[in-house]
């Protein structure tokens, strides 16, 4: 769900004020690595293009329409995906609406909250036929409250979000998931007008590499160099080659709290590593040319068996990983528990 390509205007701003940024060649975007990114059109934690949901999560607002250079050429700095990652055929993307993405990764914290509400659904957050094993994943993977929410299933997030929704006293026809907990599964219907509606929701992958990018064209949102990468991203510099091999001692053993390092230009923390992160999206082949229009998939139900879009990267992953346009894996699908696998929210913005 996303696209664009050739010479392309990128369109980016607050509540108030919005700039205009060129991308493709000659565009306007952070250097090669050596220097911090300057700080433009930021969402700030307590300033007009943000604001703060009932749970007390901050929503960073990307006002649009914006079109922007999705994906990546195959001679892009640090571009290796793994054999199992979707093509990033880079394309022109348009997204035609205003929306709002958490400037953090939904914690620990939060997520429990959430279940507290919901024993019916807490009662299902576990791992089939190992009920022991959730605690034993979290303490090891996850410990700390303010870390990021991990060996959560698409369709749990799907729920939170709805949960949100509930939360903020927003009516139901607004809410993008069914209603009902239990309806929120394998076979679930989308409605025709789920990127319409402001209920809130998980980005789709345009809306979240558009937010990742920041403005930039490079590999990353401060440019192409691992120079600069472990001040915004939790990530392994000597990944194990192979299942068995040691673990290099320096690299990170867990997910860390959320946003202890540097955001990006858009106010967003951990964009890349600590977790991957779900999208609403399937996982689909790019376009091959001309502008691709973010809005409903065709495909409406949702399927065990259709894989989903994770973005951004994990801690025991490599910086290959850690770029705005790498998409993961081709099998992530939506009833799956990972212990590097988190999700942000979103919502549409009217």
């Amino acid at each position: 769900m996303m696209s664009m390509q050739g010479k392309a205007r990128l369109r980016v701003a607050s509540f108030a004020a919005t700039s205009v940024i060129a991308l493709g060649s000659g565009c306007t975007h952070a250097g090669h690595g050596e220097t911090a990114p300057p700080r433009r059109d930021v969402a700030s934690a307590n300033g007009p293009g943000s604001f703060r949901t009932a749970e007390g999560l901050t929503m960073s607002v990307m006002r649009g329409p914006v079109v922007f250079r999705m994906g990546s050429p195959e001679s892009e700095v640090g571009r290796n995906p793994a054999s199992d990652s979707p093509d990033e055929a880079p394309h022109t993307a348009r997204i035609p609406r205003s929306y709002a993405l958490s400037a953090h990764e939904v914690t620990v914290a939060q997520f429990r909250r959430f279940l507290d509400a919901h024993p019916e659904v807490k009662s299902r957050h576990a791992y089939p036929g190992d009920p022991a094993r959730m605690e034993q994943v979290m303490r090891r993977f996850s410990p700390d409250p303010g870390g990021p929410q991990i060996a959560v299933t698409w369709y749990e997030a799907a729920m939170y979000c709805n949960w949100l929704s509930e939360r903020e006293g927003m009516p139901r026809s607004e809410w993008v998931y069914p209603p009902r907990m239990e309806d929120v599964g394998h076979g679930m219907r989308m409605p025709d007008d789920y990127l319409r509606r402001t209920g809130y929701r998980l980005p789709t992958e345009a809306e979240w590499e558009y937010a990742a990018r920041a403005g930039t064209a490079t590999s990353r949102f401060f440019g192409d160099s691992d120079s600069l990468l472990a001040q915004y991203a939790w990530y392994s510099r000597n990944p194990p080659k192979k299942k068995g091999d040691p673990v290099e001692p320096n690299d990170p053993q867990r997910t860390a709290p959320v946003g202890r390092l540097k955001p990006n230009p858009f106010g967003l923390y951990d964009v890349y590593g600590n977790v991957w992160e779900w999208t609403q999206s399937r996982v689909l082949p790019y376009p091959a040319g001309g502008v691709h229009v973010d809005v409903e998939d065709d495909v409406l139900v949702v399927s065990d068996s259709v894989a989903r879009v994770r973005r951004g990267g994990a801690f025991p992953y490599e910086a290959a990983m850690m770029r705005s346009a790498a998409r993961g894996t081709v099998g992530a699908l939506p009833f799956q528990r990972r212990d590097n696998v988190g999700f942000r929210v979103a919502r549409t913005i009217r």
